[in-house]
């Protein structure tokens, strides 16, 4: 003998066909509450936030422990507990849909303060490395200070014009000029002719005058006396150096 199964009746497979189709479902406007309570328990969290944004009838006796279930898988079982241990001692009772809201944009928020405080350390971190890595001049700046030799800071290194106008150094400039000059003046006078009169007594005691003439090449030395009688001797030595 076979089982026979009982034909669905038009009321369950209307039910079927909605719970199949929810994606597609919208209001829920003149549907029994009996009926929502076994549809609805079949939505996802968009169906069923889609759903009660498109219904203007009340139908929170049928979502409200929808929304219960919803807010202790998100936001775990022990603080699940603790917002009803709270709603206990106030006497006061909300809606979980409400709670479910309330709690998603509290954490939200929290989010985007930690991601404000992650970039700001992200960008501290980045500048304080950028501060330590070495940096290549390729102009060197001015200096404000003024050097020992009356310069600007190293710019007038690069311009030996400009350092002459310094008064120390102008000083020094002419003083090696002048020394050169008296070097040169020493060096002229000693090559250059010069005579030296000697008066001496020859070995008869007449009185005679030696004369001395420096040349470049040669030394001549001339003796003659005094007198008008005696003859001039002249002789002519050779270089002393």
């Amino acid at each position: 003998m076979e089982f026979q199964r009982k034909p669905l009746s038009l009321l369950e497979l209307c039910i079927r066909t909605v719970i199949d189709n929810l994606r597609y479902v919208s209001s829920m406007d003149g549907v029994e509450m009996q009926l929502l309570k076994r549809i609805l328990p079949h939505c996802t969290l968009d169906q069923l936030t889609r759903i009660e944004s498109c219904t203007e009838m009340d139908i929170s006796p049928a979502t409200d422990v929808l929304w219960k279930t919803f807010y202790q898988r998100q936001f775990g079982e022990d603080h699940t507990n603790n917002v009803v241990k709270k709603m206990k001692q106030s006497g006061v009772n909300y809606q979980w849909k409400d709670l479910f809201n309330a709690k998603t944009e509290k954490q939200k928020e929290l989010e985007e303060i930690m991601i404000q405080r992650l970039a700001k350390k992200y960008q501290a971190e980045k500048a304080e490395k950028q501060s330590k890595q070495i940096k290549l001049c390729t102009k060197v700046p001015p200096s404000s200070k003024r050097s020992f030799f009356g310069g600007s800071g190293p710019s007038y290194l690069s311009n030996s014009s400009s350092s002459y106008k310094s008064p120390i150094l102008k000083k020094a400039r002419m003083e090696v000029n002048s020394q050169a000059k008296m070097q040169a003046a020493i060096q002229r006078n000693t090559l250059a002719r010069s005579s030296q009169s000697t008066r001496m007594t020859s070995s008869n005691g007449q009185p005679t005058r030696t004369t001395t003439i420096h040349r470049p090449n040669s030394t001549i030395t001339i003796t003659k006396p005094t007198g008008s009688n005696r003859p001039m001797q002249k002789q002519n030595t050779r270089p002393k150096f």
